[in-house]
Protein backbone atom coordinates (compact mmCIF):
# COMPACT_ATOMS: atom_id res chain seq x y z
CA UNK A 1 0.00 0.00 0.00
CA UNK A 2 1.32 3.30 -0.65
CA UNK A 3 -1.21 4.94 2.33
CA UNK A 4 -0.23 4.72 5.90
CA UNK A 5 -2.12 1.82 7.30
CA UNK A 6 -3.64 2.31 11.34
CA UNK A 7 -4.12 -0.95 13.35
CA UNK A 8 -6.97 -0.84 16.03
CA UNK A 9 -9.58 -3.00 18.12
CA UNK A 10 -9.19 -3.10 21.88
CA UNK A 11 -5.45 -2.66 21.90
CA UNK A 12 -5.13 -2.20 25.50
CA UNK A 13 -1.64 -3.25 26.62
CA UNK A 14 1.86 -2.67 25.33
CA UNK A 15 2.53 -6.58 24.70
CA UNK A 16 -1.05 -5.92 22.21
CA UNK A 17 0.06 -3.09 20.58
CA UNK A 18 3.42 -5.14 19.49
CA UNK A 19 1.33 -7.96 18.55
CA UNK A 20 -0.83 -6.24 16.34
CA UNK A 21 2.20 -4.17 15.14
CA UNK A 22 4.07 -7.63 13.84
CA UNK A 23 1.53 -9.81 12.89
CA UNK A 24 -0.34 -6.82 10.49
CA UNK A 25 2.75 -4.70 9.40
CA UNK A 26 0.55 -1.92 10.08
CA UNK A 27 2.76 1.41 10.29
CA UNK A 28 1.26 2.03 13.52
CA UNK A 29 -1.78 1.66 15.86
CA UNK A 30 -4.43 3.44 17.58
CA UNK A 31 -6.18 3.69 20.88
CA UNK A 32 -9.32 4.54 22.11
CA UNK A 33 -11.47 3.18 25.33
CA UNK A 34 -7.74 1.76 26.56
CA UNK A 35 -6.70 5.58 26.89
CA UNK A 36 -10.14 6.11 29.36
CA UNK A 37 -8.94 6.53 32.69
CA UNK A 38 -5.27 5.32 31.69
CA UNK A 39 -3.69 8.73 29.26
CA UNK A 40 -0.37 6.80 30.56
CA UNK A 41 -0.68 4.51 28.11
CA UNK A 42 0.52 5.67 25.36
CA UNK A 43 3.97 6.26 26.82
CA UNK A 44 3.86 2.68 28.26
CA UNK A 45 3.48 1.26 24.47
CA UNK A 46 6.04 3.60 23.46
CA UNK A 47 8.52 2.25 26.30
CA UNK A 48 7.57 -1.20 25.67
CA UNK A 49 7.97 -1.16 21.92
CA UNK A 50 11.53 0.82 22.45
CA UNK A 51 12.60 -1.20 25.48
CA UNK A 52 11.41 -4.75 24.95
CA UNK A 53 10.24 -4.20 29.23
CA UNK A 54 7.58 -2.40 30.66
CA UNK A 55 7.41 1.21 31.88
CA UNK A 56 7.02 1.63 35.57
CA UNK A 57 3.26 2.26 36.40
CA UNK A 58 2.96 6.55 36.76
CA UNK A 59 4.15 8.02 40.14
CA UNK A 60 0.77 8.69 42.20
CA UNK A 61 1.52 11.80 42.34
CA UNK A 62 1.51 12.03 39.03
CA UNK A 63 -1.95 10.31 38.18
CA UNK A 64 -3.26 12.88 41.33
CA UNK A 65 -2.67 16.22 39.42
CA UNK A 66 -3.47 14.49 36.44
CA UNK A 67 -7.19 14.10 37.66
CA UNK A 68 -7.23 16.99 39.50
CA UNK A 69 -6.34 18.90 36.54
CA UNK A 70 -8.86 17.02 34.34
CA UNK A 71 -11.72 17.43 36.33
CA UNK A 72 -11.07 21.47 36.94
CA UNK A 73 -11.13 21.66 32.96
CA UNK A 74 -14.38 19.25 32.78
CA UNK A 75 -16.08 20.83 35.44
CA UNK A 76 -15.12 24.34 34.17
CA UNK A 77 -17.13 23.11 30.96
CA UNK A 78 -19.87 21.40 31.90
CA UNK A 79 -20.96 23.42 35.35
CA UNK A 80 -21.39 21.30 38.87
CA UNK A 81 -24.66 19.28 38.15
CA UNK A 82 -23.58 17.73 34.98
CA UNK A 83 -20.18 18.03 35.79
CA UNK A 84 -20.39 16.40 38.92
CA UNK A 85 -22.58 13.40 37.00
CA UNK A 86 -20.75 13.06 33.72
CA UNK A 87 -17.14 13.09 36.06
CA UNK A 88 -18.31 9.29 37.66
CA UNK A 89 -17.92 7.77 34.54
CA UNK A 90 -14.42 9.21 34.02
CA UNK A 91 -13.22 8.39 37.81
CA UNK A 92 -14.21 5.22 37.52
CA UNK A 93 -11.94 4.65 34.47
CA UNK A 94 -9.22 6.22 36.61
CA UNK A 95 -9.79 4.08 39.12
CA UNK A 96 -10.42 0.68 36.85
CA UNK A 97 -7.72 -2.05 38.56
CA UNK A 98 -6.51 0.38 41.24
CA UNK A 99 -5.41 -1.37 44.29
CA UNK A 100 -8.97 0.18 46.57
CA UNK A 101 -10.68 1.42 43.06
CA UNK A 102 -13.97 -0.42 43.36
CA UNK A 103 -14.18 1.09 46.76
CA UNK A 104 -13.61 4.56 45.63
CA UNK A 105 -15.78 4.49 41.87
CA UNK A 106 -18.48 3.68 44.72
CA UNK A 107 -18.18 6.41 47.32
CA UNK A 108 -17.62 9.33 44.19
CA UNK A 109 -20.89 7.88 42.53
CA UNK A 110 -23.35 8.96 45.19
CA UNK A 111 -21.57 12.25 45.87
CA UNK A 112 -23.71 15.29 44.45
CA UNK A 113 -20.82 18.57 44.35
CA UNK A 114 -17.25 19.09 43.07
CA UNK A 115 -15.98 20.01 46.38
CA UNK A 116 -17.25 16.26 47.36
CA UNK A 117 -15.44 14.78 44.08
CA UNK A 118 -12.18 16.30 44.39
CA UNK A 119 -11.96 15.72 48.46
CA UNK A 120 -12.64 12.36 47.59
CA UNK A 121 -10.07 12.16 45.10
CA UNK A 122 -7.78 13.53 46.73
CA UNK A 123 -8.67 10.18 50.26
CA UNK A 124 -7.97 8.18 47.32
CA UNK A 125 -4.49 9.02 46.35
CA UNK A 126 -3.43 9.93 49.70
CA UNK A 127 -4.17 6.27 50.13
CA UNK A 128 -2.51 4.64 47.21
CA UNK A 129 0.56 7.09 47.95
CA UNK A 130 0.62 5.64 51.66
CA UNK A 131 0.34 2.15 49.83
CA UNK A 132 3.02 3.17 47.51
CA UNK A 133 5.04 6.08 45.69
CA UNK A 134 3.76 4.45 42.42
CA UNK A 135 0.33 3.43 41.29
CA UNK A 136 -0.51 -0.08 42.22
CA UNK A 137 -3.35 -2.69 39.50
CA UNK A 138 -4.69 -5.28 40.70
CA UNK A 139 -4.26 -7.51 37.23
CA UNK A 140 -1.32 -8.43 35.40
CA UNK A 141 -1.48 -7.32 31.78
CA UNK A 142 -4.00 -9.33 29.33
CA UNK A 143 -2.39 -11.45 26.52
CA UNK A 144 -2.26 -11.24 23.01
CA UNK A 145 -3.43 -14.01 22.04
CA UNK A 146 -6.96 -12.84 20.55
CA UNK A 147 -4.82 -11.30 18.01
CA UNK A 148 -3.79 -14.59 16.61
CA UNK A 149 -7.57 -16.12 16.53
CA UNK A 150 -9.02 -13.30 14.94
CA UNK A 151 -6.30 -12.69 12.42
CA UNK A 152 -6.52 -16.81 11.68
CA UNK A 153 -10.43 -16.00 11.02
Amino acid sequence: MRIPVIANRDIDSPEKARAVLERTGADGIMIGRAAQGRPWIFREIRHYLDRGEHALPPRVEEARQIIVDHLADHYAFYGELAGVRIARKHLGWYATDLVGGETFRREVNQLESIAAQIAAVHRFFDQLAAYSDRLTYLSAPVSASWVEEALAA
